[in-house]
């Protein structure tokens, strides 16, 4: 066993979150990380009796169809280890100090968001799904389609674990643009148009979330952009699209590519939609859910074009751009 010479400088082990090092030179980071901390909120500030006491005045369906929605989006907002995980690599990879500060945010934020889906359901129907008891055939499918999209959720932490083996850290984080930005549209626009107050205000605290998460991504494209070669920039233009694929599940309908979903999946879904929408809880309708995706494609679009990243193809949009086939072993979705 070899001596240690502790008059030298020690070697490291690598990749490791130590020595701590900081650096306060990234200014727009800073800004964001400030703006951040000051945009912060509660979700026990959302009235959660109040929210009960409505529940309370519908009947058995639709209160089932609200909680079937919000059980969906705890699909993608139960991202907090997502963003832990990224947090952890950040260290490791002595990312600038206010952008490792911003995703420590984005973590608490995501938990926030998750907290909120679950006290939403539990609100409008204790137990769902795992302890609930269907009465119906259309009971009986609602239920199994949560459960289902999870299951494609345990899909995707496998994926996303794997996917830092084989891509770096900017193509990662660049890769959530398309998502931040569809995400920013629709709770902008459901905000708007429930009737339900305590819900209105829970979907437009998130969209101030999410309109910052977009700006992070946002800040990681300027300022990475220019070092990526032809193959990140390809691996870009793939992961858009498969934030397109993974988060059309909730935002339009769920294209062929990696969902693993019951036969009878879009059926129910646009039943218990009608249901919730009958209970004056805002979905925006199809051609809405459209509308919102192309806004977000030109936006993100504008982005990438200015650093050379070509947008994929969305056909199901009517948009063209680079065909790109999103294979099971590269799938990256996005949240």
């Amino acid at each position: 066993m070899s001596e240690i010479d502790y008059s030298l400088d020690p070697v490291y082990p690598e990749p490791n979150v130590y020595p701590p090092r900081w650096n306060f030179d990234n200014e727009k980071a800073w800004q964001l990380y400030r703006r951040a901390k000051r945009e912060q909120w509660d979700e026990e500030d959302i009235n959660w009796d109040r929210v009960r006491e409505i529940a309370s005045g519908l009947d058995r369906k639709q209160r089932l169809a609200i909680a079937y929605w919000w059980s969906l989006l705890s699909n993608f907002d139960n991202a907090t280890p997502v963003f832990a995980h990224a947090v952890i690599k950040g260290f490791e990879h002595h990312l600038d100090t206010a952008v490792r500060g911003i995703l420590t945010t984005i973590t608490y934020d995501e938990n926030r968001h998750n907290m909120v889906c679950g006290l939403a359901i539990d609100s409008m129907m204790r137990g769902f799904p795992f302890q609930f008891k269907p009465q119906d055939e259309l009971e009986r499918k609602a239920m199994l389609n949560v459960e289902w999209t999870w299951y494609n959720g345990a899909r995707y932490w496998k994926a996303y674990l794997e996917a830092y083996k084989k891509y770096t850290l900017d193509v990662l984080f660049t890769s959530f643009m398309m998502g931040e930005a569809a995400a920013t549209t629709v709770f902008t626009t459901m905000s708007r148009g429930a009737k339900l107050e305590e819900f209105s205000k829970a979907f437009r605290n998130t969209a101030v979330d999410e309109t910052r998460h977009y700006a992070f991504t946002h800040l990681i494209m300027t300022q990475g952009a220019s070092r990526m070669n032809d193959e990140q920039k390809k691996l870009v233009t793939k992961q858009v699209r498969a934030g397109f694929v993974f988060l059309s599940l909730i935002t339009y309908r769920p294209p062929k590519e990696f969902w693993k979903l019951p036969p009878w999946f879009e059926e129910v879904n646009e039943r218990m939609e009608d249901l919730a929408r009958s209970a004056g809880f805002y979905i925006p309708d199809l051609k809405e859910k459209k509308e919102a995706w192309r806004t977000a494609v030109i936006r993100v679009g504008s982005t990438l074009a200015r650093y050379g990243v070509k947008m994929p193809s969305f056909p199901e949009l009517g948009i063209t751009g680079e065909e790109v086939e999103v294979s099971e072993e590269d799938f990256v979705p996005i949240f």
